[in-house]
């Protein structure tokens, strides 16, 4: 059975063609997620039927197209709710027929996070694990958790999904969501370039002269001892801790999947957090483990080609 799965991300879009349970091929694009959502997702088909011919599946071979999307999603209907200043015009998108039209495959849609978290639990370092939660870490943040083995959905579909969304400083920045002082407004890569353009200390650090302002850049300039570096490691990995030990005691994990591009870094991120959630997060029964995702790329598209195929 073959499958298309689709990481729709605010910078980056992955796209995999998998045949049961194996990535036959995948592709890594810039994500074009201020255009119109028409355009983007005629850039998609094209990526799409480009993967398929390299690969030599004919279109008849597909079953299913899954969408890891980055907002709010209705998974029983199969469309977005709600976004966050990405792909705004992507509600009330048809995206049955889109799937149909192109492919006549069947469409299946799950919020980006929920759909990593699935990936790991059924084929990464979640695996055999049914109490888990993840904090994806990139140009927003989202937090999603898993209870006995099930996906938390609430009326609205957005319960146990907006982790990135829990205030941490009602005195802080606030947030493309409305909100103030999330964890998303005060340490996602879009809010990162804000603080380090904006710091009094930018004169005669590194990162003034860097061209690409993002976790790579800061932590590499940590690194080097670069004091603003360093201040602004120190704010953005606080608040992420912060964010971790207020997703622990609303869904009581047995570990913390920490996932992103960001986590290129694990070396320093993971024992951080460790530490602050040791220190601050009030589990009787032991100690939470914070781990790194397996994969980077690919567990939101494992997660879609599970969840067409389930």
């Amino acid at each position: 059975m073959i499958n298309v799965a689709i990481d729709l991300g605010g910078t980056r879009t992955k796209v995999g063609i998998l045949k049961e349970d194996n990535l036959l091929g995948y592709s890594i694009e810039d994500s074009s997620s201020q255009d119109s959502f028409t355009v983007s997702m005629e850039n998609l088909t094209n990526i799409i039927n480009r993967l398929l011919s390299n690969n030599s599946v004919n279109k008849n071979e597909v079953n299913g197209i899954g969408l890891a999307f980055p907002g709010l999603v209705d998974v029983k209907n199969n469309k977005v709710i709600s976004t966050n200043e990405k792909y705004n015009s992507a509600k009330g998108y048809d995206f049955y027929s889109w799937a149909e039209g192109n492919w006549n495959a069947k469409f299946k849609i799950e919020n980006d996070a929920r759909a990593a978290l699935i990936g790991e639990w059924q084929f990464g370092i979640g695996k055999g694990i049914d109490n888990l939660v993840m904090m994806t870490i990139g140009t927003g943040i989202g937090g999603v958790c898993l209870i006995e083995g099930k996906l938390l959905y609430g009326k609205h579909y957005q319960a146990g999904v907006l982790g990135g969304h829990f205030t941490i400083d009602y005195n802080g920045t606030k947030c493309n969501c409305g909100n103030i002082g999330c964890v998303e407004s005060e340490a996602s890569t879009w809010r990162l370039k804000e603080l380090i353009t904006n710091h009094k200390m930018l004169d005669g650090s590194l990162l003034a002269k860097a061209e690409i302002l993002d976790y790579e850049t800061l932590f590499n300039a940590a690194r080097k001892n670069d004091k603003l570096a360093i201040d602004l490691m120190n704010h953005s990995l606080n608040t992420l801790a912060a964010g971790v030990v207020n997703m622990i005691h609303a869904y009581d994990p047995e570990i913390v999947i920490l996932h992103g591009g960001v986590m290129k870094s694990a070396d320093m991120i993971i024992p951080f957090i460790q530490d602050y959630v040791n220190k601050h997060a009030w589990t009787p029964w032991g100690k939470v483990k914070i781990v790194q995702s397996s994969s980077i790329d690919y567990s939101a598209l494992f997660g879609m080609n599970y969840l067409c195929n389930s």
